[in-house]
């Protein structure tokens, strides 16, 4: 295999890697994906959620904070495009993510759809997660999920 397709291939898996480790709650693996700092661009998910510049273990725990609230979650991310620049990289990948919290008003589901445009970086232990940024592309479902997650997160009872 050319070195090329095997840093696509390592970029690939680090996308599934993502899904995967939100989703079994391993914040281990999970911070084991990302740079040390690194960006981040979730205001496509909610205007609180401006871009910045965050440590690796404030991104890892404010991710957990939210997620966690769940009872599960499913992410699935699909179409994974891997544009190569040397020791840097970007992709494009879309995404499906549910989310169930029962005990609401509704339906106890809300789902995610949009697009990742991730920047990576090589580093000596590999490629990492050095952008993560997610614009919506829709929602199904019923949103209190998502606001009672965050508000729980934010120290709601």
């Amino acid at each position: 295999m050319s070195a090329a397709l095997e840093d696509a291939a390592a970029i690939r898996a680090l996308m599934d890697g993502y899904g995967a480790a939100v989703d079994e709650r391993d914040w281990d693996a999970f911070a084991a994906l990302f740079s040390d700092p690194l960006a981040t661009d979730f205001s496509g998910i909610d205007a609180a959620f401006a871009p910045a510049t965050l440590a690796r273990a404030a991104h890892v725990a404010g991710t957990r904070a939210v997620l966690e609230q769940f009872e599960a979650t499913q992410h699935m991310i699909t179409n994974v495009q891997v544009v190569l620049d040397g020791d840097r990289a970007r992709c494009r990948a879309v995404m499906r993510a549910e989310h169930w919290l029962s005990g609401l008003r509704g339906a106890a589901r809300y789902t995610m759809f949009g697009v990742y445009e991730n920047g990576f970086v090589r580093e000596p232990g590999g490629w990492r997660i050095a952008r993560l940024a997610l614009r919506l592309t829709r929602e199904e479902g019923n949103g209190a999920v998502w606001a009672e997650a965050l508000r729980r997160a934010q120290g709601g009872v």
